[in-house]
């Protein structure tokens, strides 16, 4: 199938184009900036990169058009609304086919804030107040496309490979400061999906009957659910710091210490059951002396 992925410079996007053209789809790659080294890795592994604006429909509109799926995996953090939208029209605009276009949409487990629900499945709705609430009225818009088969993708916070623009890789390159401080509350914890898992959640959203996944929401993420503070304890640890971690309260700015000080724990059962999706990775804690060689070894060769 022809496959257009948004954001592949980014994490999700480069790793799921890079799965998705494994499987043997071909697959073109929008992005903004097409210098960036790292994307001659996607040259080589056969994805072709269009220069284009997903704000800008005319930037790639032919690309649209003839996928047969598309995947959004990035998120327009000037004008995340305006930009999405502008994408949802364009879909909305095209010559209805048979069978459906697939759109793929990403959005993740940070839609839903403080709730009193200690583990939310797929019918919990987020709390209106969360920053990121817009992201579900987001989703709803997605879902309502018609002669479209969206799914929607929630994956929980990503870690593995080069770690591009993760936490993990901001408490990765903790490691050597001369003192640690976590911010926030102490007992919250998230959940977390290795970026391979996160890829290959892609290509069986992407493969899947359309009865199995059109108009439907999936959580992506193990079911370990680690404190924050752990993992964090975990990460600079792996880099070799050896010093107490100071603990303080959320910081004006911090959006880790703020917009992601609560609990964002999920089940990916319906994932399991509906697309067959297992993650192949223990966890981020368990793995993350080799997934810090990793970044590590990513951080060298820039």
């Amino acid at each position: 199938m022809k496959v257009l992925v948004t954001g592949v410079s980014g994490y999700a996007g480069f790793y799921g184009a890079l799965r998705l053209a494994a499987a043997g789809h071909t697959v073109t790659g929008l992005v903004r900036h097409p210098e960036q080294p790292r994307l001659n890795t996607l040259r080589i592994q056969e994805v072709r990169l269009v220069t284009g604006d997903v704000g800008d429909v005319t930037s790639y509109r032919d690309e649209l058009t003839a996928a047969d799926i598309v995947v959004h995996t990035m998120l327009d953090k000037r004008k995340p609304q305006e930009t999405d939208r502008a994408l949802f029209a364009a879909l909305k605009d095209l010559p209805a086919r048979n069978p459906r276009r697939r759109f793929i949409y990403t959005t993740g487990c940070s839609i839903f804030g403080k709730l009193p629900v200690l583990v939310m499945d797929e019918k919990v709705e987020p709390n209106p107040a969360h920053p990121l609430a817009f992201r579900r009225t987001l989703e709803k818009e997605a879902l309502a496309i018609p002669n479209i088969a969206t799914v929607v993708l929630r994956p929980g916070f990503m870690y593995g490979h080069d770690g591009y623009n993760s936490v993990s890789a901001d408490w990765f390159a903790m490691a050597k400061a001369s003192e640690v401080v976590f911010r926030g509350d102490q007992e919250r914890g998230w959940s977390w999906i290795h970026i391979a898992d996160l890829a290959e959640a892609y290509r069986l959203a992407a493969e899947a009957d359309d009865a199995v996944v059109a108009g439907e929401v999936f959580h992506l993420g193990d079911e370990l659910r680690p404190r924050s503070l752990d993992v964090m304890r975990a990460c600079v640890a792996a880099g070799g710091y050896t010093g107490e971690i100071r603990c303080e309260g959320p910081a004006k700015g911090d959006n880790i210490s703020t917009w992601f000080n609560q609990n964002e724990f999920m089940t990916s059962q319906k994932a399991r059951d509906r697309l067959g999706w297992r993650p192949r990775h223990a966890g981020i804690i368990p793995c993350v002396k080799p997934v810090y060689a990793s970044w590590a070894a990513a951080q060298s060769s820039q």
